[in-house]
């Protein structure tokens, strides 16, 4: 299993992992999401409240 980091304009938004070869999951970072106004990373990766 892999994982990395991703940042948005210089703050961890958050970690992609790779479960396996087709599988990828994107965890927003906790602290990231308790920021005034998080921003999305992609359109396909929404911020859920």
């Amino acid at each position: 299993m892999r994982a990395c980091e991703v940042f948005l304009h210089g703050i961890k938004a958050g970690v992609l992992t790779e479960k396996d070869k087709n599988h990828y999951e994107f965890e927003y970072d906790k602290d990231y999401l308790l920021t005034s106004d998080p921003q999305p990373v992609s359109l396909t990766l929404p911020v859920k409240p």
